[in-house]
């Protein structure tokens, strides 16, 4: 599937997420949500934003959204989290293919290495990648970077630690019912 690099006009939003997942907990179809639920003035860049948003929403189950509306703050970051994993296959495979590696052999230390070797080798299947500018394809990096802090897989984007995040047990089935291997996304085995 090709990669999509909308996310590049937002970042993780957590807040603005869990006020989408709000509206559609209490039965509003994510495809008639106004942009006006983001509480902000109106604007082009508002409504990529919410555009993002709704993709983002669209992908999960109603009890993940049920617990993104109502969990608690760590709750709300995983199902965020898996949210990305979802709708960015980018995000996705540099959480499964890199993070997810480095965790398996105890190495927790994110390099600039490690996201240049998979740019590498993911410019082999994703010609999309191959014709990124330059400066957009530091702008991709520098937003998974920023999103994967956000919703705590790293502890910085400066000097990155790997940080394995403690999945509650509603969290942890949620995603199991939907399908056990978006486990791989919090660097667990299914």
């Amino acid at each position: 599937m090709k990669y999509r690099f909308s996310f590049t006009a937002s970042n993780a939003m957590i807040p603005e997420f869990i006020k989408v997942a709000n509206n559609v907990h209490n039965g509003e179809d994510p495809d008639e949500l106004s942009n006006s639920v983001l509480g902000r003035e109106k604007g082009a860049t508002n409504k990529r934003q919410f555009q993002e948003m709704r993709k983002r929403i669209k992908t999960l189950t109603a009890p993940q959204i049920k617990i993104l509306s109502e969990g608690t703050i760590d709750e709300q970051k995983h199902i965020t989290h898996l949210a990305l994993c979802k709708t960015y296959g980018i995000y996705r495979d540099f959480v499964t293919d890199v993070l997810y590696e480095k965790v398996q052999v105890y190495d927790q230390q994110l390099s600039e290495l490690d996201m240049n070797s998979f740019f590498s080798k993911k410019k082999m299947d994703h010609p999309e990648l191959e014709a990124l500018a330059e400066s957009t394809e530091k702008k991709v990096r520098q937003v998974i970077y920023r999103m994967l802090q956000q919703v705590g897989i790293i502890d910085s984007v400066s000097n990155p630690s790997i940080l394995i995040p403690t999945l509650s047990t509603r969290v942890k089935n949620v995603i199991i019912n939907d399908d056990p291997n978006w486990l791989r996304c919090f660097l667990q085995n299914n």
